[in-house]
């Protein structure tokens, strides 16, 4: 079953999609070679932090609602993953038509409401196959920068489990509308706590590759970590079959690294708010990422022999 799982996690088309980011490199000065969910940059004696997203066509032409929600969720979790608060949106859309375009500003202000954070401006053209992207400033105190994860760490894994599943692909699990948007703005606040505590050293949000494609977009950053991720520990929702949540993309999700010391209390910064979180492993020195349950593991990525986002050798 774990050798199923793990080559589940390799062949999911989110994870596979990632490694066409090795065309990055062709930039000047490389962009990724940081490679976190938002760039940070020191300002004002703190940082200044920038992402951007651009919506899957699939989704955009199937619902033109749920793309632009998804737009402004996805840039808000990877300035939460970086321990920042968010400022502001910006959007760029291309719609066939009016009616297209309205639905998916409806679901950008519908969003950006429900998460707190205003789109303060874009740029619309009617006429043309659908594209949106959008754009998001915040600002962090204290960073949780993927690289600084250490072997010894403990791999916390924290969800919000309220909420519903849409159609994929991925499969998609939504809170935006089983928590209150007083809710929703607050859950993030545990990032921040994590990172300016100094409980947490590193952070990725769960995405298209779901849970465990993530950690190993996380490992590829620091300087040789692997990681172990027991799933038997993993948070999930009841009935929710592990070879289907571990590809899930979750509206509220990551992975973090917390020295053993202050695991305890970075998981009570997300307990108390009602998410889900949990001890789910640990952090090592192989460069593998290996699920583990019943006592038995299985190697789902060796990134010395094979990178991920990066060129190949």
């Amino acid at each position: 079953m774990l050798e199923d799982l793990a080559e589940t996690v390799r062949a999911a088309p989110g994870l596979r999609a990632k490694r066409d980011l090795d065309l990055l490199a062709r930039l000047p000065g490389d962009p990724a070679a940081d490679g976190d969910d938002a760039a940070a940059i020191a300002h004002a004696g703190g940082h200044l932090l920038l992402c951007g997203e651009a919506i899957a066509p699939a989704l955009l032409h199937a619902d033109p609602f749920a793309a632009g929600a998804a737009a402004v969720a996805t840039n808000v979790a990877d300035i939460r993953a970086m321990g920042g608060r968010p400022l502001g949106l910006v959007d760029t859309l291309v719609s066939p038509d009016r009616a297209h375009a309205e639905r998916v500003l409806d679901g950008l202000g519908w969003a950006a409401e429900l998460l707190g954070v205003p789109v303060a401006g874009g740029h619309l053209t009617i006429g043309g196959e659908p594209a949106l992207s959008a754009f998001c400033t915040g600002t962090a105190t204290a960073l949780l920068r993927a690289r600084d994860a250490r072997p010894g760490d403990v791999l916390l894994v924290a969800f919000c489990l309220e909420g519903r599943f849409r159609e994929g692909p991925p499969p998609l699990f939504t809170s935006l509308r089983d928590r209150s948007p007083e809710q929703l703005r607050d859950d993030g606040e545990a990032l921040v706590e994590v990172a300016e505590r100094g409980l947490c050293r590193a952070a990725r949000d769960v995405s298209m590759p779901g849970v465990a494609g993530s950690l190993l977009q996380l490992l590829e950053l620091t300087d040789g970590c692997g990681a172990t991720l027991e799933l038997e520990a993993l948070p999930r929702p009841d009935g929710v079959a592990i070879a289907q949540w571990l590809v899930t993309f979750p509206s509220f999700g990551f992975v973090l690294a917390a020295p053993p010391a202050t695991a305890d209390a970075a998981i009570e910064r997300f307990t108390r708010r009602g998410l889900d979180c949990r001890a789910c492993g640990a952090f090592d020195a192989t460069g593998v990422l290996r699920l583990a349950a019943g006592g038995a593991t299985a190697d789902v990525w060796d990134l010395a022999a094979e990178p991920v986002t990066r060129p190949r050798r």
